[in-house]
């Protein structure tokens, strides 16, 4: 009978003893902080980048935690700020502003970035030149596919802000709402919006233009984080298939690759850096 007791009580005591595992360890630690620019609504951030930011918990051994602004202009005031340990930016922020404020490149998406200006199917705009006197809806005009925007209109001919009247919108899906309703006669939105929008909205857009594709967004991390943590973020980048995210998501951010990212360098940005002091980025 003793015996039967002593027995019961080490199992309660095991059931209610505190874990000494890598779980308690993350409890203990300071979250690395992941912030995403925000060019999609924060339902689809989470929908993707939370299953990630999980991934990178339990092969770090720490919490991190996932984070967005709800605006361009702030999500870049954080940058600067220093505030993210991680961060998923576009390319023109970490071609401007990644080497002074010391991130270091880490990994970045396989599909290269461009703008697709679409219209609606029934549009009488078939071509840029038929914008001339009409709008034009865009994403937040500090976003990379804004600036490709402008440099496709100003390389068709037309005189900006004078011939086309820009539309800058909270982000490209409420660009390809706006173009839905009729506001705007066009919208240059990323070719993974386009992607999102029509299996969301059921429909489809008419591609009238397609600029010359840049490197795409990537993450970076904070220059003094130690070498063993980036190298395991490093890791879990280029080896996940963000299998929990739904399947939905998923085909609109990875585009039939089996792996999102992959490694990167910062010498593949110099052509972005060469765009921006060529043509300027305003």
């Amino acid at each position: 009978m003793k015996t039967a007791i002593v027995r019961i009580a080490i199992c309660l005591t095991l059931l209610v003893a505190p874990l000494t595992s890598s779980a308690e360890f993350a409890t203990t630690q300071e979250p690395y902080i992941m912030g995403v620019f925000p060019f999609v609504p924060t339902a689809t951030i989470e929908g993707i980048f939370a299953p990630l930011s999980a991934e990178l918990s339990q092969a770090l051994g720490r919490p991190v935690k996932l984070r967005s602004a709800p605006s361009y202009d702030k999500f870049t005031e954080e940058l600067k700020s220093r505030d993210f340990d991680i961060a998923f930016i576009q390319p023109t922020d970490y071609a401007s502003l990644a080497k002074s404020v010391e991130f270091l490149p880490l990994a970045c998406r396989y599909e290269i970035l461009s703008s697709h200006i679409v219209v609606k199917n029934d549009s009488l705009v078939h071509d840029l030149k038929d914008l001339k006197g009409k709008s034009m809806g865009m994403p937040p005009k500090l976003s990379t596919v804004s600036f490709l925007n402008r440099l496709a209109l100003r390389k068709s001919g037309l005189t900006l802000d004078t011939d086309v009247k820009f539309v800058y919108l909270a982000s490209h899906l409420a660009c390809l709402q706006q173009l839905m309703i009729g506001n705007v006669a066009a919208c240059g939105v990323s070719p993974a919006a386009v992607r999102l929008a029509e299996m969301q909205f059921k429909t489809t857009f008419r591609l009238i233009h397609e600029s010359p594709e840049i490197p795409p967004p990537l993450f970076v991390v904070k220059k003094e984080l130690p070498q063993k943590d980036r190298d395991t973020m490093l890791r879990v980048l280029t080896t996940t298939d963000l299998a929990g995210v739904k399947a939905e998501l998923r085909s609109m951010f990875v585009e039939g690759q089996k792996k999102p990212f992959r490694k990167v360098t910062d010498k593949e940005y110099d052509v972005v850096r060469t765009m921006m002091k060529t043509y300027g980025i305003k």
